[in-house]
C-alpha cells in the first residue's frame, strides 16, 4: 500500500540525513553505541562503539525529549527493514574509508532504494535531495487528484471552491445531445464565435491530462481583470473580452444569477438572467457573430435551446421575478455596477453603511493615480475613507469593507492592490465568505490583462 510504501521511504530518509550529518562530524562513533547489531569487520574497525552512547546526545535534537529518544535509539531496528537497512550501512561505511559522503552517493542511494515504488507518480525529479516530506506530500496531492477528475462536483468544489449549478449540468447534457458523433460538445457554438470554458474545460476532460498546479491556479482560471470574486466566467466570445458568467452573491447561494462583461471595455458587469440557457440565446441575440453563413446556425441553435429546454422542463421563466428579488437585497451598486448584496439585520440594520464618499467623488479621487500621481500624495483623501470603512467593520458594518475594496479593485490600479487585500479581508471573513477571499487574494497575486486565460495553456 502507499502508507507502507511511505514508512519505508520515510525510514531510509531518516538514516540517510543521520549519516549525512555524521560525514560532517570528525568523531568515529557508532550511532548505536554497544547496542549495535552490524556484524560487519569494516564497520566494527571504522567506528567506535562507546557503552553510554554519547554520540546520540550529541546529534539528538534539543526538542526531542531525552528520555524517549534515548529509548528510540537503543532499541533495535524492526525485521521489517533490518535487511535493507544493514546492507545500505554497510555498503555506505565502506565508502566513508575513502572519501566523505556527498550529496551525490545520498542521491544514488535514494533512486536505488526498493522503497522509493510510486515516488515517480508525484512527479518528482532526478538530481535534487529534497525533503522527505515533500515526496509524500506531492505524492498525496497527486492521489487526490486523480480522484477529484473522477467526481465533477468534488472538483468544482475543491479546485473552484463553488457548486454549480443543475442548469450548468443541464446544459452540458443539451451539448452532448446536440453533437454529432466524431464532434466534442464543448465546440458546439464554435461557429458563431461562442467558447464554453472554465468548468466546461473539466467536463471536456481537458484536465485529465494537465500537470497538477498550485490552488491558486485553479481560481485564475479564465478570470478576466475585472473579474470579482462573485463571478465565474463559463462563456467567452473567442478573442474578445467579451464573457459571460454565474453570479454568486454568496459562495454558498443555491440561486446563481448570469452576468455579462466586455473586459475590453472596462470594470461594468450587467446581470442579465438567471440561467445559462437564456444567456446563450442572449449571446446569439447580441454578441455572436452573425454573417450570410452562420445566421441559418444561429437561428437553429436556438430553436434546439427552446426545445430542449421545454423537453426537459428547465424553468426559465420565473428570471425577472428572481433578478426583482435580488435588487431589493443590493446594498450599494459599487464600481462594476452589478451591485454588492450582504446580509443586513432588517431591525438593527447593522452589516452596511455608505461610504465616507460617493461613488462619484471616489472616482475623482483615483482618477489622479492614471494622470500620474503617486499613491503617498492621495493618502490625505484616502486614509479617511479607509478608516471610516475600518471603524464600519468594527460596529458590524462589515458590507463597507467589502465595498471599497470591491471599488479598488474595480479601478484597476496595482498601486490599490495591497489595500484590497486589507480590506478584503475582514470585509469577506465578518460576512462568512472565505471562499471569496481565497479567490481574490489568487487574482491579485497574478492579475493579467489580455484574453487568454486559461492554465491549461500556460507553461
Amino acid at each position: 500500500s502507499s502508507d507502507l510504501r511511505f514508512a519505508g521511504f520515510s525510514f531510509n530518509c531518516e538514516i540517510f540525513y543521520y549519516k549525512l550529518k555524521m560525514s560532517d562530524s570528525k568523531k568515529e562513533d557508532c550511532k548505536y553505541g554497544a547496542e549495535c547489531y552490524q556484524k560487519n569487520p569494516a564497520h566494527k574497525e571504522k567506528y567506535n562503539h562507546p557503552a553510554d552512547n554519547e554520540v546520540t546526545k550529541r546529534i539528538r535534537s534539543p526538542d526531542i525529549d531525552e528520555d524517549e529518544s534515548n529509548k528510540k535509539l537503543k532499541e533495535s531496528p524492526s525485521k521489517e527493514f533490518s535487511s535493507t537497512t544493514e546492507a545500505t550501512t554497510e555498503d555506505t561505511a565502506a565508502q566513508s574509508d575513502d572519501k566523505e559522503l556527498t550529496l551525490e552517493d545520498l542521491n544514488e542511494a535514494f533512486k536505488s532504494s526498493d522503497r522509493m515504488e510510486g515516488i515517480d507518480e508525484a512527479g518528482i525529479q532526478d538530481g535534487d535531495i529534497v525533503d522527505p516530506w515533500a515526496h509524500r506530500i506531492r505524492f498525496s496531492q497527486m492521489q487526490e487528484y486523480k480522484q477529484l477528475l473522477s467526481d465533477p462536483k468534488l472538483f468544482f468544489k475543491h479546485k473552484f471552491c463553488v457548486d454549480m449549478p443543475k442548469d450548468f449540468y443541464s446544459f452540458w447534457d443539451f451539448c452532448k445531445a446536440q453533437t454529432k458523433e466524431g464532434a466534442k460538445p464543448e465546440c458546439l457554438f464554435e461557429q458563431v464565435g461562442l467558447q464554453l470554458v472554465g468548468p466546461f474545460d473539466y467536463m471536456a476532460g481537458k484536465f485529465n491530462d494537465a500537470p497538477l498546479k498550485e490552488p491558486g491556479d485553479y481560481f485564475r482560471h479564465w478570470r478576466f481583470f475585472y473579474d470579482p470574486p462573485e463571478f465565474q466566467t463559463v462563456l467567452v466570445k473567442k478573442g474578445t473580452g467579451i464573457h459571460y458568467g454565474y453570479w454568486r452573491d454568496s459562495p454558498f447561494a443555491e440561486q446563481c444569477f448570469f452576468a455579462r462583461n466586455d473586459a475590453g471595455k472596462g470594470c461594468q458587469f450587467t446581470i442579465i438572467d438567471t440561467n445559462i440557457f437564456n444567456a446563450v440565446c442572449h449571446f446569439l441575440d447580441k454578441d455572436a457573430e452573425v454573417t450570410p453563413f452562420t445566421k441559418a446556425k444561429v437561428s437553429a441553435l436556438k430553436k434546439s435551446i427552446q426545445s430542449w429546454v421545454a423537453e426537459k422542463e428547465v424553468d426559465v421563466t420565473n428570471t425577472a421575478a428572481l433578478m426583482k428579488e435580488r435588487q431589493k437585497k443590493i446594498v450599494c451598486k459599487t464600481f462594476h455596477t452589478a451591485g454588492l448584496v450582504v446580509p443586513v439585520q432588517p431591525k438593527t440594520n447593522i452589516g452596511y453603511r455608505p461610504l465616507m464618499e460617493t461613488d462619484a467623488d471616489l472616482k475623482k479621487i483615483l482618477a489622479k493615480i492614471d494622470e500620474g500621481h503617486s499613491i503617498q500624495s492621495l493618502m490625505s483623501k484616502l486614509q479617511p475613507i479607509i478608516t471610516a470603512a475600518s471603524i464600519a467593520v468594527d460596529e458590524g458594518d462589515y458590507g463597507t469593507s467589502i465595498e471599497l475594496a470591491i471599488d479598488f479593485y474595480s479601478h484597476g490600479s496595482p498601486e490599490l492592490h495591497n489595500f484590497v487585500r486589507n480590506l478584503s479581508v475582514v470585509g469577506y471573513t465578518e460576512a462568512g465568505h472565505p471562499q471569496f477571499l481565497a479567490i481574490l487574494k489568487a487574482q491579485l497575486d497574478n492579475r493579467r490583462k489580455g484574453f487568454k486565460l486559461s492554465i491549461l495553456e500556460e507553461a
